[in-house]
């Protein structure tokens, strides 16, 4: 079975990193699947109008970076990467604005929302009273450092975790905190926005209320406010590279048979 996709031709200069960014971005995005075979060196070199070489270095990249695997005989595939690959990936598209940037917001708060909705919802109900205190002494924090983006980030994502860890369900952390250097960086690319630091304090003080409050669909909707908020204020601030508004050609890959 045969996909056909559409990639850019690179321009002269880093013409590696140009291909492997774009191959990453349509793995990224679920365009070219786990298990999928693709084209040889030389159908790959003509599509993106670059040299062996390059694609060789391109190739040599994505197996580095866990993406890919070469069978000997066979061909290149697609690959499942371990989380450790698989989180730098993702934070070098989101921090450099480049491809699938897209792609990871929209998977980044689609985790998100299925573990922080549940994880506020259960805080409401099942928090002590020093786990009350700690996030709101974590929202205090953020009231106080957010003209300090480091410190800003660092309270934010400790109130976050603060309220997983109030819901006495390990299942939430651990789906979370593998998450943490992707959400930090999202923090980072956000406070370049005035507006997303007033917004942020405003949103988590509804969710820090609702949880003190006992109240359980309330601080359920503020995290899902707040994170639906996030994912758009986000979105707004990143820039994509050119090469993802050019022209495309057509790219054909076969899944594993």
């Amino acid at each position: 079975m045969t996909t056909v996709f559409e990639v850019s031709p690179a321009s002269r200069s880093a013409l590696w990193k140009q291909v492997a960014t774009q191959l990453e971005a349509l793995i990224l995005s679920g365009t070219v699947s786990v298990g999928s075979k693709l084209p040889p060196e030389g159908a790959l070199a003509v599509q993106f109008g670059v040299s062996r070489t390059v694609i060789r270095e391109a190739l040599a990249q994505l197996r580095d970076r866990g993406l890919t695997e070469t069978v000997i005989g066979s061909g290149t595939y697609v690959r499942q990467p371990d989380s450790e690959h698989l989180t730098e990936v993702l934070l070098r598209h989101l921090h450099f604005g480049e491809l699938a940037a897209p792609q990871v917001v929209e998977s980044l708060y689609e985790a998100r929302l299925a573990v922080e909705v549940m994880a506020a919802r259960l805080a409401a109900a099942r928090a002590a009273e020093d786990e009350l205190g700690l996030i709101s002494e974590r929202f205090d924090q953020m009231k106080r450092d957010q003209g300090d983006p480091g410190a800003w980030i660092a309270a934010d994502m400790g109130f976050h975790l603060a309220v997983v860890d109030a819901a006495h369900n390990p299942f939430l952390g651990a789906f979370l905190k593998p998450m943490t250097r992707i959400i930090e960086q999202s923090m980072s690319e956000s406070w370049r926005d005035p507006k997303a630091v007033r917004a942020g304090i405003a949103s988590h003080q509804a969710i820090c209320e609702a949880i003190v409050a006992r109240e359980e669909e309330g601080a359920a909707q503020a995290m899902r406010d707040h994170l639906l908020d996030s994912k758009a204020r986000l979105s707004s601030v990143l820039v994509l590279p050119e090469s993802a508004r050019s022209g495309a050609a057509a790219l054909d890959v076969q899944a594993r048979p």
